[in-house]
C-alpha cells in the first residue's frame, strides 16, 4: 500500500478531514492537525505515504508558495497601505526585520552555523500566521485600537517576510559555494541581485500580459482558469530561469492589485481551490520532518523558538515606539504575533529543495517542529495579549 500514491492521497484527504474535526473540538489550529498527521503518516512512524507522493512535495510547495506570494502581493496595493496606516506599516516592518536579525546572529554566533544557513533561519523566523491571529480575535470578539492595529499588522507582515526570505535565499544560494575571496564574493552579490531583479521582471511581464488579455474572461470559471494559468506561468518561468518564485509571484499580485480595479476577483478566485492544495502541502511538510535530524538539533530548535519570540516582542516594541503608539501596543503587540505556520513552512520547503542535503533537512525539520509549538501555544499567547491590552473582557472569555 505504501507504494500507491493514489491510495496515499486518499489517506491524506480522509484522515485530514477527521483530524480537522478533532482539532476544532480540541480548539487547536487545523494547520497543526495537518502537520501532526503528516508526521504520523510519514516513513518515521506508520509509513502510509508512498515515496512518489512524498517526492511530490517539491511540486506542491512551489504551487502553494506561488499562491501565498500572489495573495500577499495584494497587501501592497496603495489602497491597503493607506487603510492600515503609518503605525501598522512601521510595526510590521520592524516586527519582521528584528526576528530576522536576532535569529540570524544567535544561530551564527552562538551555534556556529554557517552564515548563509543562519540567514535562512532568520528569514523564516520573520513570518507570522495571520489565520491563527484572526481566528483568536474573532473567537473572543476582540475590539479596540490594539485589535485594529494587530489585524493591520498581520495583513502585511508576511508580505515583508516573503521579501526578506527571497533576498536571503538569493544571497545564501550564491554564498554556499565556499569561496571567500573578493572576486568570488562580488560575483555572489551580483548573482543575488540578478536573481532579485530577474524575479521582479518576470512578475512585471506576466502581470502586463495578464492585464492585456483579461478582457477575454467572461465568467467566474474563466477567471479561475485564467488566473491559475498565469500564476503557473510565473512559477514555471521562475524555476526555468532559477529566479525566486516568491518575489515573482508577489510582484505579479502587487501590480495587479494596483493597476486593475477588479483585481480582488482574481485573488478571490484562487481562494476557491486553495484548501485541498494547502491541506496536501501541510501534510507533506509534516511528513518531511526527520526525527533523526531533530534528535541532534533540539538545542537549535529551542534557540529558534526563543530567539524568534524575543525578536517579535522587541521588534514590535521598537516599531510601536518609532511611530509613537500607545503603551499597550508597545508592551503586548509582539506577544500577539507569536503564531507561525504556512509561510514559514512554505519557505522551509523551498530551502529543502533549493539547498538540499543535510542543511535542507535540518532547516525544514526545525521549522516543522517549531511550527507545531507556535501553533499549539501561539493562539493562547495571542489571547493573553488581547486580554492584557483590554480588548477582551472576562465575559468574552467565559
Amino acid at each position: 500500500m505504501a507504494n500507491n500514491p493514489i491510495l496515499s492521497l486518499a489517506f491524506v484527504f480522509i484522515l485530514s478531514f477527521l483530524s480537522a474535526r478533532l482539532a476544532r473540538k480540541l480548539k487547536l489550529p487545523t494547520i497543526t492537525a495537518y502537520v501532526v498527521l503528516g508526521i504520523l503518516l510519514s516513513p518515521n512512524l506508520f509509513n502510509l505515504l508512498s515515496a512518489e507522493f512524498i517526492e511530490a512535495s517539491d511540486f506542491f510547495s512551489n504551487i502553494v508558495l506561488g499562491m501565498i506570494a500572489f495573495s500577499l502581493g495584494e497587501s501592497f496595493s496603495l489602497n491597503m497601505l493607506r487603510r492600515v496606516g503609518r503605525a501598522v506599516a512601521g510595526i510590521s516592518i520592524t516586527a519582521s526585520l528584528i526576528p530576522w536579525l536576532f535569529v540570524t546572529l544567535i544561530t551564527w554566533i552562538l551555534f556556529k552555523q554557517p552564515f548563509p544557513i543562519a540567514l535562512l533561519f532568520g528569514a523564516i523566523a520573520s513570518a507570522t500566521a495571520p489565520a491563527a491571529v484572526v481566528t483568536v480575535t474573532q473567537e473572543y470578539k476582540s475590539k479596540g485600537d490594539f485589535t485594529d492595529t494587530l489585524l493591520g499588522v498581520v495583513a502585511i507582515d508576511d508580505a515583508w517576510a516573503l521579501i526578506i526570505f527571497g533576498l536571503s535565499l538569493a544571497v545564501a544560494k550564491s554564498s554556499l559555494n565556499g569561496d571567500t575571496n573578493f572576486i568570488a564574493i562580488t560575483k555572489d552579490v551580483l548573482m543575488a541581485l540578478l536573481e532579485i531583479f530577474g524575479s521582479l521582471v518576470i512578475g512585471v511581464i506576466t502581470a502586463f500580459i495578464f492585464k492585456k488579455f483579461s478582457f477575454l474572461i467572461k465568467n467566474p470559471k474563466d477567471r479561475l482558469i485564467y488566473t491559475f494559468g498565469f500564476l503557473a506561468l510565473t512559477i514555471g518561468l521562475s524555476i526555468a530561469f532559477h529566479f525566486s518564485i516568491l518575489l515573482a509571484c508577489m510582484a505579479l499580485g502587487a501590480i495587479l492589485a494596483n493597476t486593475n480595479n477588479g483585481s480582488s476577483e482574481f485573488f478571490d478566485s484562487l481562494r476557491e481551490v486553495e484548501t485541498p492544495l494547502y491541506l496536501i502541502f501541510f501534510v507533506l511538510a509534516g511528513a518531511s520532518l526527520k526525527i533523526s535530524v531533530l534528535s541532534v538539533a533540539v538545542g537549535l530548535t529551542l534557540c529558534f523558538i526563543i530567539s524568534r519570540t524575543a525578536g517579535k516582542i522587541f521588534g514590535a516594541y521598537l516599531g510601536a515606539k518609532i511611530v509613537n503608539s500607545s503603551s499597550k501596543i508597545k508592551k503586548y503587540m509582539g506577544l500577539a504575533l507569536t503564531p507561525q505556520a504556512g509561510v514559514a513552512l512554505a519557505c522551509a520547503l523551498v530551502v529543502k529543495h533549493t539547498i538540499g542535503g543535510v542543511w535542507g533537512d535540518k532547516i525544514l525539520t526545525i521549522t516543522v517542529a517549531s511550527t507545531v509549538v507556535f501553533e499549539l501555544f501561539g493562539p493562547w499567547i495571542t489571547k493573553y495579549a488581547l486580554v492584557k491590552a483590554g480588548d477582551v473582557t472576562e465575559e468574552d472569555i467565559a
